[in-house]
C-alpha cells in the first residue's frame, strides 16, 4: 500500500534574488513511503520493537509463536538448541540479560527445553529488544508491554492447539478501567503421551502460565495499573537403564503497581514491585534420594522522570536468595555443604542527557552510580558511564559510535540451561566479586527505495571481568562433599564480533536474511586452566533467515537456521567404583558440536479477515529435514558397556496443528 502525503504551499512558482541567498517557492510537494508490514522496527540500531500481533504468522512450536525463541532469529541474538533455553547476546550469558514485565524482572522465563517462554503473546502489545541493558546488566533486555489504550468493548483472543491452549479476554470496567486476563495450558500427555521419551525413558510434563492486569485512567493526566503474572512447570522423568526417577518442579511469579503522571513539561512513572523464582528437584534410585532446592525473591522500587532533554532512574532491589544446596541421603548419602540464604541489597541512581546539535549530530551521555550490599555486609560503590555519538547524513544512513561501562551483582548458574531445576542465582559476595564489563561498538545503518528495504551492520567488542562457569556434574553430588564455590570457574572474558542484517520491511513479502560471527572466550584463575576456552554458549557463525508472505486470506512464513556447533568438554576416561561413576574429564571445551541446522514452515488460513474479528487455522512444522542436531554428551550403557556419546532431541519432527479466533 502507498501513503501518500502532499504539502501545498500557498504562494505562485517563482524565483527571486535576495541578497546573496536565493529562494524557490514550490506550488506543492509530495512524499512518498510505504507501509510498514514486517513485525520488527528498528528504533536505533541498539533497540528493536516487536508487534505481537505480527509474529502470530510466523511458525509456531506446539501452537505456540514464542516472543523469545523470535528474537533468537534477530542479528547479534544467538540461536539455542532445543535443550538450551538462554538468550545470548553479543557473546554474554543468559544471566547478563534484563527480561522484564514492563520493567519488572523476571527470572527463569522459559519452559522446558527452551520450546518457548513464560510469555502468552496475545497478552501484550509489543516487545521490546535491546542489545544493551540500561540497569545493573551486562547483556541486553527484553521489555514485554501491554496495550497502550483502553479497551472500549469485550475484546479476547483464543488459540486451540494439539498439546496446549491459550486465551486472552479484555474487559471493559467502568467508564475509565480495563481488565485483561490470559492464561495458557499444556496437555501435552493426553495425546502425546506414548512419544514423550527420551532414548526409551517415558516423560511425564506439563506447564501454565497466567496473566492479569487491571488499568484506570484517575485523570487525564494520571494513570494507574497492576499487574500479576505466576506460572508453574511440572515433569516427571523415570530412567529405567538406572532404576532412577527425577521429579521437578520449578515456577516463578510477579506482581507490581504502577503510577505514570503526566506533567506539563515532565512524565514520571514510578513502580513497587515483587518477583521470584524457585525450582525443586528430586532424584531418587533404589531407597536413595537426591534433593536440589533453590530461589531468588525480589522485592523492589522502580522511578522514573522525564523533563526536556533529560532523563533520571531510582531504582532499589532487595534480594532474598537460597543457593542450590544439594541434600542426599540412603546409600549415596554424601557430607554436603549446606549453602546459608543470601540477603542482598543494591540501589542505584541514573542521570541522562541527550542534545542534537548541527542538525546532523546527536549526542546521548548518562551515568549511573550503584551502591551494593552484600550478603557479608561489604558495600560496594561502582560509576557506570555511558556514551553515544550519532551522526545522521539523512538518505546516506546513520552512524553510530558508543562506549559504556556496565555492572551487575547477580549470578546464575548450574550443571546446564536446559530449563531444568538444576540452574540457581546467587549473590556477589563469597563466591565471587561482581561483575563488570567495558564495551564499545559502532553501528551503521540506511533505508533504501522509500523504506522498503532497510540495511544494517554492527561492530562490538566487550572486556568482561569476575566471570564464573559452573565446572561440577551430577556425580558430585554423589561421590564427594559438595562446596559450591569449589564447583565455579571464575575468570575474565572478551566478546568481540560483527552482524548484518538486510530487511524487506514493507509490502506482502517481508523479512530479513542475517549474519553474525563472534568469539566469546574466557580466561579462568584456576588451577590447571592455563589457556583461554570458548564460552560453553559461543558459536562462531551464525546465519539466520525469516519470511513471511500474505496473500488474502492466506499466510505462508518460514525460517531457517545454519549456526556453528557449540563447545563441550569430554571426558579423558570414566570408570565404576563401589557403585559409583568416576570421571576424569579432559580439556575444557575443547571439543565442538556439529553445526546446528533448522527449518521451519508455517501456513495459516483465515476463514474471516476483518479490522476486529478474525479466526483461521494454522498448521506448522518444526524441523522441515528432520536433522537430528546435536543438544547435549552423555554417557550410556547397554549390555555392562558404557560410552560417551552425543545425543539429539528426542523428536525429529514437531508438527503442530491450532484454531484461533479474535474479537
Amino acid at each position: 500500500m502507498i501513503l501518500f502525503a502532499s504539502f501545498v504551499l500557498l504562494s505562485n512558482q517563482k524565483a527571486e534574488a535576495q541578497t546573496d541567498s536565493l529562494y524557490y517557492d514550490l506550488d506543492s510537494t509530495t512524499f512518498i513511503t510505504e507501509k510498514h508490514t514486517s513485525a520488527i522496527r528498528r528504533i536505533n540500531p541498539y533497540v528493536t520493537e516487536v508487534d505481537m500481533s505480527m509474529i502470530q504468522s510466523l511458525p509456531k512450536i506446539l501452537g505456540n509463536t514464542d516472543p523469545v525463541t523470535f528474537i533468537r532469529n534477530l542479528p547479534g541474538v544467538q540461536t539455542g538448541s532445543e535443550y538450551d533455553s538462554g538468550i545470548h547476546i553479543h557473546g554474554c550469558d543468559n544471566a547478563h540479560n534484563d527480561i522484564s514485565l514492563a520493567g519488572v524482572p523476571l527470572y527463569g522465563v522459559n519452559h522446558l527445553f527452551g520450546f518457548f517462554s513464560v510469555f502468552n503473546p496475545t497478552h501484550f502489545s509489543k516487545m521490546s529488544f535491546s542489545k544493551n541493558a540500561e540497569g545493573n546488566r551486562l547483556g541486553g533486555s527484553l521489555r514485554m508491554e501491554l496495550p497502550d489504550t483502553l479497551a472500549k468493548s469485550v475484546t479476547g483472543d483464543f488459540a486451540v492447539g494439539i498439546m496446549s491452549s491459550q486465551g486472552t479476554l479484555g474487559l471493559k470496567v467502568g467508564k475509565k478501567s480495563h481488565l485483561r486476563l490470559s492464561a495458557r495450558q499444556s496437555y501435552m500427555n493426553l495425546l502425546y503421551g506414548r512419544w514423550l521419551q527420551i532414548e526409551g525413558s517415558p516423560i511425564k510434563y506439563g506447564f501454565g502460565d497466567y496473566n492479569i492486569s487491571w488499568m484506570s485512567d484517575v485523570s487525564s493526566r494520571d494513570r494507574i495499573w497492576f499487574e500479576g503474572y505466576f506460572g508453574q512447570d511440572r515433569s516427571l522423568v523415570s530412567e529405567h537403564k538406572f532404576a532412577v526417577t527425577l521429579n521437578l518442579i520449578w515456577g516463578n511469579y510477579a506482581g507490581a503497581l504502577h503510577w505514570r503522571h503526566k506533567g506539563d513539561e515532565a512524565v514520571h512513572h514510578h513502580t513497587l514491585f515483587v518477583s521470584g523464582h524457585s525450582s525443586h528437584g528430586m532424584i531418587s534410585q533404589n531407597e536413595s534420594s537426591l534433593t536440589l532446592n533453590s530461589f531468588i525473591n525480589t522485592t523492589g522500587y522502580k522511578g522514573q522522570i522525564n523533563w526536556k532533554d533529560f532523563r533520571g532512574e531510582v531504582e532499589m532491589n532487595f534480594h532474598n536468595i537460597l543457593p542450590q544446596s544439594p541434600e542426599s541421603d540412603g546409600l549415596y548419602h554424601v557430607d554436603s555443604e549446606t549453602q546459608n540464604r543470601q540477603d542482598a541489597f543494591e540501589s542505584s541512581v541514573y542521570a541522562g542527557y541527550r542534545k542534537t546539535f548541527k542538525e546532523r549530530w546527536n549526542i546521548n551521555a548518562g551515568v549511573r552510580g550503584s551502591l551494593y550490599l552484600d550478603p557479608e555486609s561489604q558495600y560496594d560503590l561502582s560509576m557506570s558511564p555511558d556514551i553515544s555519538l550519532i551522526y545522521n547524513a539523512y538518505h546516506l544512513g546513520k552512524i553510530t559510535a558508543s562506549y559504556g561501562w556496565r555492572h551487575q551483582h547477580l549470578f546464575q548458574t548450574g550443571l546446564s540451561n536446559i530449563g531444568l531445576p538444576v540452574e540457581f542465582w546467587f549473590a556477589a559476595g563469597k563466591y565471587s566479586p561482581s561483575q563488570y564489563s567495558q564495551q564499545a561498538d559502532i553501528a551503521y545503518d540506511v533505508n533504501l527505495f522509500n523504506d522498503a528495504l532497510a540495511v544494517s551492520a554492527n561492530l562490538y567488542y566487550k572486556r568482561l571481568y569476575n566471570q564464573v562457569e559452573y565446572k561440577g556434574d551430577m556425580f558430585d553430588f554423589f561421590s564427594s562433599k559438595y562446596d559450591l564455590g569449589g564447583h565455579l570457574l571464575k575468570g575474565d572474558g572478551w566478546n568481540y564480533g560483527a552482524d548484518f542484517m538486510v530487511h524487506k520491511q514493507t509490502g506482502r513479502l517481508t523479512g530479513w536474511v542475517s549474519y553474525s560471527i563472534g568469539r566469546a572466550l574466557r580466561r579462568f584463575d584456576n588451577e590447571g586452566y592455563t589457556g583461554i576456552y570458548p564460552a560453553s554458549h559461543e558459536r562462531i557463525h551464525e546465519l539466520n533467515a525469516v519470511c513471511a508472505y500474505d496473500i488474502r486470506k492466506w499466510n505462508i512464513s518460514g525460517t531457517f537456521i545454519y549456526a556453528s556447533g557449540t563447545p563441550f568438554t569430554a571426558p579423558e576416561y570414566y570408570y565404576i567404583s563401589s557403585g559409583q561413576i568416576i570421571a576424569k574429564m579432559g580439556e575444557h571445551n575443547a571439543w565442538r558440536m556439529r553445526p546446528y541446522i533448522r527449518m521451519d514452515l508455517s501456513v495459516t488460513y483465515s476463514f474471516n479477515k476483518e479490522k476486529d474479528k478474525e479466526n483461521g487455522i494454522n498448521f506448522s512444522l518444526y524441523n522441515v529435514t528432520g536433522r537430528r542436531n546435536d543438544v547435549m554428551y552423555r554417557l550410556n550403557a547397554k549390555d555392562g558397556v558404557y560410552s560417551y556419546s552425543r545425543m539429539s532431541f528426542f523428536l525429529r519432527w514437531v508438527p503442530s496443528v491450532s484454531y484461533y479466533h479474535k474479537f
